[in-house]
């Protein structure tokens, strides 16, 4: 089953044609930088009974990135500035150990607390102010509330982010085999010359 239907897609498009044209008439572009978009793309979304990072959706939406934007940057771009945020069920609730998803628009039961209830419906209008102004800071401390908050309430069956430091480490793990490689094949050379 596709993720988007053909009218949905028609909607990114011209959400996407519609920033285009009005980051042409503003006096600063309505981009999105690649920190900032990458950062945001690191949120995951519930869409039917799956749940993987808003990266992964992006690239099986946007198969070819613009010349100059990355997928990352076009869909971000998307969600935030073309309100393709109101439907994403980027908000986990526990109840009973069972976690259910809700985007900002969605009814909300009256289980969540009025406190979190407010931070669903509030968080996306801000953050979006705080994009236009191009408070990158301020975006990007609101994107790492919002992976807290799922971190947070989305109970045990968030896949796990694979940190920065084991990314690093798996490097210098490969690069040790490579250079222990290359000395013990000369060690072994050394030993049949004798």
């Amino acid at each position: 089953m596709p993720l988007l239907s053909l009218s949905s897609r028609y909607k990114i498009v011209l959400a996407l044609l519609f920033i285009a044209g009005s980051a042409s008439l503003s006096a600063a572009p309505l981009v999105i930088p690649q920190q900032q978009a990458a950062h945001f793309c690191q949120l995951f979304v519930a869409e039917n009974s799956s749940l993987s990072t808003l990266s992964h959706r992006a690239y099986q939406m946007i198969s070819q990135p613009d010349d100059s934007l990355s997928v990352e940057q076009i869909f971000a771009g998307y969600v935030l500035l073309a309100d393709g945020w109101q439907t994403m069920r980027l908000f986990p609730h526990q109840e009973d150990n069972i976690v259910s998803w809700y985007s900002a628009t969605d009814e909300l039961p009256a289980s969540i607390d009025s406190e979190h209830q407010k931070y669903i419906c509030e968080v996306f209008p801000r953050l979006v102010a705080e994009v236009r102004l191009g408070n990158w800071a301020t975006v990007d401390a609101y994107i790492d509330h919002m992976i807290q908050y799922q971190c947070q309430f989305g109970g045990q069956k968030l896949p796990t982010r694979p940190s920065s430091a084991a990314i690093i480490g798996i490097f210098l793990l490969l690069f040790a085999l490579i250079f222990l490689g290359h000395y013990y094949k000369k060690y072994l050379f050394l030993i049949n010359r004798f």
